[in-house]
């Protein structure tokens, strides 16, 4: 059987991460196609696309790189039947895009696959909101330069609370740390209906996610401490939750991420 060819939207931390994995031979049954980037490194100049048309050859698409490439690449992508693993789950916010994009999916036989990535327990927030899920709570803490301008930054002493509000307005205001909001979101009561709270702390050295749910199912509290990636907006487990997510397609025992 041929493999299934994957191509990779974005070679940051987690576009790189994703592709060494299929060159290493890591995810049996998936092969490298090619990646679309501005600026591949060294080992995957071979791999570059010459334009987007080129991500219509693939099985699956990873998108790995912008809330500004889920709307200008996917929607033809699923409406072609593809298989889109969605890593900037925040551009899907814009209720516009949401819908036409799963129009596209819905018409084309495509499919959006939403990682765990930073948080995990995704699966955790979908049963909850089938046995009634009542309130939900995503708070990430980051180191702040992160979060804030080098100036504000270097001068914060104690954690501070930068945004408290919704994961629908999140998501404009820091569209490159709050992907993990939008996928909680997702899985749960929603963009409008879920709290997100980010909190600048200049004691971490590691991005923290702790999530709380609430409601007739009962409770659940869980925190994560992530070591920063490369772009110390993104954890480094995004890309193994990426690589994970991959694996599962092909797999004969599927474990929910």
């Amino acid at each position: 059987m041929e493999p299934k060819r994957v191509a990779i939207i974005g070679t940051g931390p987690i576009g790189v991460g994703v592709a060494d994995a299929l060159l290493e031979g890591s995810l049996p049954g998936l092969a490298l196609l090619g990646v679309l980037t501005e600026s591949p490194t060294d080992e995957l100049l071979d791999y570059r696309f010459a334009s987007a048309a080129q991500l219509a050859d693939a099985d699956v698409i990873v998108e790995a790189a912008s809330h500004g490439a889920v709307h200008a690449l996917i929607e033809p992508l699923l409406a072609a039947g593809k298989t889109v693993v969605l890593v900037s789950t925040g551009a899907l916010a814009d209720t516009s895009l949401r819908e036409r994009l799963l129009a596209a999916a819905a018409a084309g036989g495509g499919k959006i696959v939403v990682p765990s990535g930073a948080v995990g327990a995704l699966d955790l927030v979908v049963a909850a909101a089938g046995a009634g899920l009542d309130e939900v709570i995503v708070e990430q803490r980051k180191p702040p330069s992160s979060l804030l301008p080098a100036d504000e930054a270097v001068d914060l002493t104690a954690p501070t609370v930068v945004f408290d509000g919704t994961v629908a307005e999140v998501v404009t205001r820091f569209p490159k740390t709050t992907n993990v909001a939008a996928s909680v979101a997702l899985a749960g009561l929603g963009f409008e209906r879920t709290r997100a709270l980010v909190v600048a702390d200049p004691a971490l050295r590691a991005n923290q996610v702790r999530l709380t749910l609430r409601g007739s199912f009962g409770e659940a509290e869980l925190t994560l401490a992530n070591v920063p990636s490369a772009n110390p907006k993104t954890s480094a487990i995004v890309a193994h939750s990426v690589i994970a997510t991959l694996a599962r397609l092909g797999s004969p025992l599927v474990i929910p991420g």
